[in-house]
């Protein structure tokens, strides 16, 4: 979807919004507030749900822009950026609160199947991760569809707490997120099981097991790498000596 559609549809939802807060929320409404048309509206939205559950997976797409004009943010660490989006959602969110306090449950909280939000909140934890290059590489081993997965309900379950959270300014809140930012950085970011990876080669190669190493290697490289397809090769040049036996064959009887 190109920019001018997707802002439209930004600008739609968030009129939507503001006229759902007031407890006025119809398309004739949204068409005054908006200056669009019936028409315009429905090439982009099937229905009115449709137009207000776009706000989550809008927050995401917002953020985005937002990290893109942050000319130092591939400087942060893990724990920055994980910390730096739950902050910003929360105060997008905030501006919206009675309208999230309404709806997160029953659009976000309660959804068992995939949905546009979390699907965006998946891609962009997979991205911090990925381009990270702090990343121990032992935490390539559970770094998988189910951690990304597991990340997302996490951030669910926080946004969970932070809609119930009456501490002041949400303060419980905020120690939480850094405690499990915090967490997760060191969890990814620790050299240990490395170190233990390169104590075992180097015994390995120290007693004369350099082929056990290369072996090793060869082990541990495996676990990052895409299940090979097999292939099934047709050997030709077998077929067509088969064809001209097969001929001479019939020419002899």
């Amino acid at each position: 979807m190109d920019t001018q559609k997707l802002n439209t549809k930004i600008e739609l939802t968030e009129a939507a919004i503001d006229l759902y807060i007031e407890g006025r929320f119809t398309i004739s409404n949204l068409t005054k507030k908006t200056g669009k048309t019936a028409s315009e509206i429905y090439s982009l939205f099937p229905n009115k749900k449709a137009i207000l559950k776009f706000y989550y997976p809008s927050l995401v797409i917002r953020y985005r822009a937002m990290i893109s004009e942050i000319d130092d943010f591939d400087t942060y660490t893990i724990g920055e950026k994980l910390s730096n989006f739950a902050f910003t959602l929360f105060d997008m969110m905030g501006e919206r609160r009675e309208f999230v306090e309404d709806t997160f449950e029953k659009y976000e909280w309660n959804c068992s199947s995939k949905n546009d939000f979390q699907e965006e909140v998946k891609s962009l934890f997979r991205e911090f991760f990925t381009s990270d290059g702090n990343i121990a590489t032992s935490a390539g081993f559970f770094m998988g569809n189910i951690f990304y997965s597991s990340l997302k309900t996490q951030y669910l379950y926080l946004v969970k707490f932070w809609l119930e959270d009456e501490s002041d300014n949400h303060e419980r809140t905020f120690a939480l997120t850094d405690k499990i930012t915090g967490f997760i950085e060191e969890l990814v970011y620790s050299r240990i099981v490395d170190k233990g990876f390169d104590l075992a080669k180097y015994s390995l190669s120290a007693f004369g097991f350099n082929k056990q190493v290369e072996d090793f290697n060869d082990w541990v490289s495996s676990w990052f790498e895409d299940e090979p397809v097999d292939e099934v090769e047709i050997e030709i040049e077998d077929e067509e000596e088969n064809d001209n036996q097969n001929e001479e064959s019939e020419d002899n009887e």
